[in-house]
C-alpha cells in the first residue's frame, strides 16, 4: 500500500484528490489535515476518550500540554481514505517509521507494505518528521489565527457509510489500543450521551480559540516558554488605542487580544452567558441608564472580558453605577463559567464510574483552593453596592424572586445608604464642603470587614466560609487582620492561592488608609497553601501546582485619580501574560486645578534637587526642606500662621520630632488625633498662640475641616488629590483671617516638588506646564494667580 503526502486545508477535502491515483485500493492519496487549536478544543471537548487515547503518548503528566505546544513539539492531522476517517498526531522529530505504524495500525496492513510518497520522492524510514516537512508551509498555515469558530466538517457529523475503519481486535474486547487511530465513532457517541441543556449552559466552551475565557485559563504554557513570552513582550512598544468612552490608553502586550472587540463590537466575541446579558437591560434601567448598556460598560467590558490587566484612573461618583454593572456582570460571567465546566466534568467523571477507563478520564478545572475572584472596597458601603449590583444582576428577570442566603443580615451590616454629616460641619460651614465628600462617605463607613460569596446559576450566598466561596468581597485592613503576619499564631492566606481574578475599587482610597494593606494582601496571593484542604490534585490545573497561578490572574484596578503608587503596584504584583490595557489619567482643564484658587496669592514652587533615585527621595526632601524652607519661617513674623501639609504620615512623624527637637512652637493634627485636640489646635493656631499647624493629607481627607487664620501654606509634597491644592488656597477666603493682625501681608503657597512627582504636578498645573517645570534648569518657579 503506498501513500501519497498532500497539505490539505482542515475544513474541506477535494474528492478528485482523494480519488487520484488510486488503484484497486492499493494506492491511495493521504489527506493530511492541519488541525488549529480552536479546531483541536472542539473535538478533545465533545469526546474525553480522544484525550485518553492522545494522552497515552507520555504527554507530561496527561495535562493537555500537547494544547499548548502547536507547532514545537505535536502535529495534529486528519487521515482519510475513501470514507475512512482517522484523527491522528505525531511528534516534530519522530521518524517517518513512526508514521508508517501508526498506519498499519489504521489499515490493519505491515508496516514493510506501506510505502510514504512525498512530491513523487520515496520517503526513507530513518528521514524525521518536521515543520518544514511538507514544503515548508507548514508553519505558516498552522499557524494561522482564526476569526471565527471553524464549523464540524460533515464527516464528522455523520459516520461513515461506506468502508468504515473497522475496531482492532483490542477494542472490541473493551481494551484501549495504544496507537493513535480517533475514530469519528467517539465523536457521534459522545455527542448522544451530552445533554442539550449542558450544552447550552455555556456554549462557548465549544469555541475556545475565540473565547478569551477558555484562552486565558485552559491554555498552559511550559514556565520557560511563559517567561520568554512575557519577557520578550516587555520590549515591544506600547500601542495606544482609542476607546469611545474611556478614551486615549495605552495597550502593552494586549493589542492582540483586544484587537477583533475594538474594531467591531459585539457580544459574542466576549462570549457572556445569555442569563446575564438578558438581565443587563434592566439593572441599567432601574439605575436610570439611558439605553440597555452604556459606552462606557462597552469598553470596560471589551478590555476586561478580553481577561487582560485594567487600569483605570477615571472612576468618578457619577460613573460608578455604570462600573459596578460592568464588573460585576464580568465577575458572574467568570464564576458561573467557572462552575458549568466543573459541574460538566464532573458529570463525566460520574458517567464512567467503575469503568475500566475511570482512571484515564482526566479533566483539570481546578485550583488549590475555591476563592476565585477577590474584589476589594475601601468601605462597606461600597461592598453593599457591588454585591447589591451581583444580586440584580443575577436576579433581574425572577419576577421579585431572589434566592440569596442571609441576605436580611446583609442588609442589616452592609447597608442600606444614608445620609452622612460630619460632627463638626454645623450650619453654613455644611455648604462650604464639596459634595463628592458626603459622595464619598455616604453609608456605612466601616473599613473592616470581609465578606465570602458562593454563586450558584440561581442562587446566592452570603456570608460563606472563604474555603467555600467562590467571591470574596472584602476590605484590606479585613483581610489583613486576617492573614496576619509570619510568626504569628494566626497566620493564613491559603484561601488566596488560586485566585484568578483581583478587582480593586477606588484604589486611590486605599492610598489614603494604609497602602501597606493592600501591598501585604497582594503578596500574599498565589503562595501554595499549607495544607490541602481536601482538593482533588489530579484536577487541579498544572499551572497552579507549579507555581504560576500569578501569570494567570487578571486585575482591574479602579481609581478616581493617577498615582505613581498605583501604577507601581501593576509593575510588581500584577503579571498577567495577556498584557495590560492602561487608561491615559484625566486632565480635567489644560491648567490644571490651580486654576480653581480664588485667591490673589503667590505660588512657589521649589524643585528639589540632586534627587536621584526614589529610594534617597525622602531623605532628600527632607534635608532640603529643614536646611533650604523651614529657617525662613521661625523667626519671620511676616510668615506666622503657616500651615504645613504633610501628605505622607511617616513624613509627618520625622517632621514633628525634628520640630519638637529643635523647639519650634507648633500644633499638629493627624487621622488619629481626638476631637477635643483638633479643637484645642485649631483654636490655639486661629489666635496666633501656635504660629504653625501641621496637618496630613489623611486628616484633611477624612475631615475637610475649614482651618481659619491660614495667611502661608507649606506643602511639604504636592497633594495626592490635585482638587486638595485650591480646597486649601481657598480657606484664606474665610473671614476674620486679619481681626488678630493688622499688618498686611501677601499670602503665598510654597509646594516642593521631585522628578517622581510628575503625575501630582500634572494635575495641579497641567501636562504642558509641568512638562516645562520638571525640564527647567531653575529650581524655583514663581506663579500668580489673580
Amino acid at each position: 500500500m503506498f501513500f501519497t503526502l498532500e497539505q490539505k486545508s482542515n475544513e474541506t477535502v477535494a474528492n478528485e484528490q482523494l480519488k487520484r491515483q488510486e488503484d484497486s485500493g492499493l494506492v491511495c492519496v493521504l489527506s493530511i489535515s492541519f488541525l488549529t487549536h480552536s479546531y483541536l478544543y472542539m473535538l478533545l471537548d465533545l469526546n474525553p476518550r480522544l484525550v485518553t487515547q492522545i494522552s497515552e503518548e507520555r504527554l507530561g503528566n496527561r495535562n493537555f500540554r500537547l494544547l499548548n505546544c502547536f507547532g514545537i513539539m505535536w502535529i495534529f492531522f486528519e487521515v482519510r481514505r475513501h470514507n475512512s476517517h482517522a484523527l491522528c498526531c505525531i511528534r516534530v522529530g519522530d521518524p517517518v517509521l513512526k508514521l508508517k505504524e501508526m498506519l498499519s495500525s489504521i489499515y490493519k496492513v505491515d508496516s514493510s507494505s506501506i510505502g510514504l510518497y512525498l512530491e513523487d520522492r520515496l520517503l526513507d524510514d530513518n528521514e524525521i518528521f518536521s515543520q518544514s516537512w511538507i514544503n515548508g508551509t507548514w508553519e505558516t498555515l498552522y499557524m494561522e489565527p482564526m476569526t471565527e469558530s471553524p464549523p464540524l466538517p460533515d464527516v464528522l457529523r455523520s459516520p461513515p457509510t461506506e468502508e468504515p475503519v473497522q475496531p482492532s481486535d483490542k477494542m472490541k474486547n473493551g481494551e484501549q489500543d495504544t496507537m493513535y487511530n480517533l475514530s469519528v465513532q467517539f465523536l457521534q457517541e459522545c455527542n448522544s450521551n451530552e445533554s442539550e441543556s449542558a450544552l447550552s449552559d455555556s456554549n462557548d466552551y465549544l469555541n475556545a480559540a475565540v473565547d478569551p475565557f477558555r484562552e486565558q485559563f485552559y491554555t498552559e504554557f511550559d514556565e520557560g516558554v511563559l517567561e520568554e513570552k512575557i519577557e520578550r513582550a516587555q520590549h515591544n512598544a506600547p500601542i495606544n488605542i482609542q476607546f469611545e468612552s474611556i478614551g486615549s490608553a495605552w495597550a502593552f502586550n494586549a493589542a492582540e487580544r483586544l484587537h477583533r472587540t475594538v474594531q467591531s463590537f459585539q457580544w459574542e466575541h466576549l462570549h457572556i452567558r445569555e442569563s446575564l446579558l438578558k438581565n443587563l437591560p434592566k439593572v441599567n434601567e432601574r439605575l436610570g441608564m439611558q439605553g440597555p448598556v452604556t459606552p462606557l460598560q462597552k469598553d470596560l467590558l471589551t478590555v476586561m472580558g478580553n481577561y487582560v490587566d485594567l487600569y483605570y484612573p477615571k472612576r468618578t461618583h457619577e460613573n460608578s453605577g455604570e462600573i459596578y454593572v460592568a464588573v460585576a456582570l464580568h465577575v458572574l460571567n467568570h464564576v458561573l463559567k467557572t462552575r458549568s465546566i466543573i459541574v460538566r466534568h464532573r458529570g463525566r467523571r460520574k458517567a464512567v464510574a467503575g469503568k475500566r477507563d475511570e482512571c484515564e478520564l482526566e479533566f483539570r478545572d481546578l485550583g488549590l483552593t475555591r476563592p476565585k475572584v477577590l474584589i476589594l472596597a475601601p468601605f462597606r458601603h461600597a461592598a453593599y453596592c457591588i454585591v447589591s449590583t451581583m444580586i440584580e444582576m443575577l436576579f433581574a428577570n425572577s419576577n421579585g424572586q431572589s434566592f440569596v442566603t442571609n441576605k436580611r443580615r446583609f442588609h442589616k451590616h452592609y447597608g442600606p445608604p444614608g445620609n452622612f454629616t460630619p460632627k463638626h460641619v454645623q450650619g453654613k460651614a455644611r455648604h462650604q464642603l464639596p459634595l463628592e465628600f458626603y459622595l464619598q462617605f455616604q453609608g456605612n463607613r466601616d473599613d473592616c470587614f470581609r465578606l465570602g460569596l458562593s454563586i450558584a446559576k440561581k442562587s446566592l450566598k452570603l456570608f460563606v466560609d472563604f474555603y467555600n466561596s467562590d467571591v470574596i468581597v472584602a476590605s484590606p485592613l479585613g483581610l489583613r487582620s486576617m492573614i496576619g503576619v509570619e510568626g504569628e499564631a494566626h497566620h493564613e492566606y491559603d484561601f488566596l492561592s488560586s485566585i484568578e481574578m483581583v478587582v480593586l475599587d477606588q484604589a486611590d482610597v486605599f492610598l489614603m488608609q494604609n497602602w501597606k494593606h493592600v501591598i501585604h494582601v497582594m503578596q500574599h496571593l498565589h503562595r501554595l497553601p499549607n495544607t490541602d484542604h481536601g482538593v482533588d490534585y489530579s484536577s487541579v490545573r498544572m499551572w497552579c501546582l507549579n507555581g504560576m497561578a500569578s501569570r494567570y490572574c487578571q486585575t482591574v484596578l479602579l481609581s478616581s485619580i493617577g498615582s505613581s503608587e498605583l501604577r507601581a503596584l501593576l509593575g510588581h504584583h500584577c503579571h498577567n501574560y495577556s498584557g495590560l490595557v492602561s487608561v491615559v489619567e484625566p486632565q480635567q482643564t489644560p491648567e490644571g486645578c490651580i486654576g480653581s484658587v480664588l485667591v490673589s496669592m503667590k505660588h512657589i514652587f521649589h524643585k528639589i534637587p540632586d534627587c536621584e533615585t526614589l529610594v534617597d527621595e525622602a531623605d532628600v526632601r527632607f534635608k532640603f526642606f529643614t536646611e533650604r524652607i523651614l529657617p525662613a519661617y521661625k523667626h519671620s513674623e511676616t510668615m506666622k500662621r503657616t500651615l504645613i501639609y504633610v501628605p505622607s504620615f511617616f513624613d509627618f512623624v520625622r517632621l514633628r520630632n525634628y520640630l519638637k527637637k529643635e523647639q519650634w512652637s507648633f500644633v499638629q493634627t493627624n487621622e488619629y488625633t481626638s476631637e477635643k485636640k483638633v479643637s484645642r489646635a485649631r483654636c490655639l493656631f486661629y489666635h496666633g498662640d501656635k504660629p504653625i499647624l501641621v496637618l496630613t493629607e489623611r486628616f484633611h481627607f477624612f475631615h475637610r475641616y475649614v482651618i481659619r487664620g491660614i495667611r502661608h501654606l507649606l506643602f511639604y509634597q504636592l497633594p495626592t488629590y490635585s482638587n486638595f491644592y485650591p480646597e486649601l488656597c481657598n480657606m484664606l477666603l474665610q473671614p476674620s483671617l486679619n481681626k488678630q493682625n493688622h499688618q498686611q501681608t501677601i499670602s503665598t503657597s510654597t509646594v516642593l516638588y521631585s522628578p517622581y512627582d510628575d503625575l501630582r504636578l500634572s494635575g495641579l498645573v497641567g501636562r504642558s506646564r509641568a512638562d516645562s517645570m520638571m525640564s527647567s534648569a531653575t529650581n524655583c518657579i514663581l506663579l500668580t494667580g489673580r
